[in-house]
């Protein structure tokens, strides 16, 4: 089974609370399924993007009562997929091939989420801070980029391109060479601890001190900083896959602190998104823009212990043929 395959299995972003909120009803894509999710009477309902009267997007349409309504000749669509009502037919009977497909589809942390395949043992990965009444939550503005969720992990995870691509932000060339963490499981997470070498911080802002790394398979990363004169600080960020073959992905993110509760988000957030900008070439530069499964295809080296673990788990993802074998692989 390939990746965006049994990518379908997880709980992916959509999008925010806040662009539903907006509107009340949004079109979106996850691995190439054209969705569109509302907020009806206080649910949320996420249908195939497509009335299958003359195949108008239902996201052009808007919210009915507990139903989307198509704008094009009025069908309306409840939580399940059913067509409930043609306007042009009052006295029915309505087809009983009337029916789109209907998601599985929940909100959290600030986030509306999808699952294309129901059945299987995956949940929405958790958000530490989320929920924290002692954290304030910066939200940072959602980015797409021509990469997969996988690459995108895998860069927000790395070690040893900080000397590199961040070079006077968050570390040096004197530090080329990173410490090898222990990479374990701990459930659906890989947890890993890194302590960056012992050099002077390029950048004030940089978080730089002890970092815990939870990285929730398949494609959700929490680091937690332990940074000397500061308060407890995290950098979250989950990936959706936009397209079937993943290889575009949009990216969710948040910037959490204990301390300077009421102080400005804006220089918290514009450091990190400076971080972004030194990494968006880079990642952009990468082909394929899939990881390459096949044995010998890239060559990995000891200090890529975070992304050989990793790697080694999505393979066994993309081996679990029913939802008893992804279970023992996710604890």
């Amino acid at each position: 089974m390939t990746l965006p395959r049994a990518l379908r299995r997880f709980w992916h972003p959509v999008c925010t609370a806040a662009e539903l909120a907006a509107s009340g009803i949004v079109g979106t894509r996850l691995l190439g399924v054209p969705i569109v999710v509302a907020s009806a009477e206080g649910r949320l309902l996420a249908l195939h993007n497509r009335c299958l009267h003359r195949s108008t997007m239902l996201s052009a349409g808007w919210v009915c009562g507990d139903t989307i309504q198509c704008a094009y000749h009025g069908w309306r669509y409840d939580a399940s997929g059913a067509c409930v009502e043609i306007p042009a037919l009052p006295d029915g009977p309505i087809p009983s091939r009337a029916r789109v497909e209907a998601y599985e589809v929940t909100a959290a942390h600030g986030l509306v989420w999808v699952r294309l395949e129901p059945g299987w043992p995956t949940v929405v990965p958790p958000h530490p801070s989320w929920d924290d009444p002692e954290v304030h939550v910066a939200v940072g503005e959602p980015y797409t980029w021509p990469t997969s969720l996988e690459r995108r992990v895998e860069n927000f995870a790395d070690l040893a391109h900080f000397a590199w691509v961040h070079e006077g932000t968050l570390s040096s060339r004197a530090a080329a060479a990173p410490p090898v963490p222990e990479v374990r499981r701990d459930g659906a997470e890989l947890v890993f601890v890194y302590d960056p070498p012992p050099i002077a911080s390029p950048d004030g802002r940089a978080l730089v001190g002890r970092s815990i790394y939870r990285v929730a398979v398949p494609g959700t990363v929490d680091i937690e900083f332990d940074v000397p004169g500061a308060g407890r600080r995290h950098l979250w960020m989950t990936v959706a896959p936009l397209d079937a073959d993943d290889t575009e992905v949009r990216c969710y993110w948040t910037m959490s602190r204990s301390d300077d509760l009421d102080g400005d988000d804006g220089p918290y957030l514009e450091f990190q998104e400076l971080i972004l900008e030194q990494d968006r070439p880079l990642i952009f530069a990468q082909q394929p823009r899939n990881i390459p499964f096949e044995p010998g295809a890239e060559l990995s080296v000891r200090t890529d212990r975070v992304s050989i673990e990793y790697r080694r788990w999505l393979t066994q993802i993309m081996d679990a043929a029913d939802p008893d074998a992804l279970g023992l692989i996710l604890g």
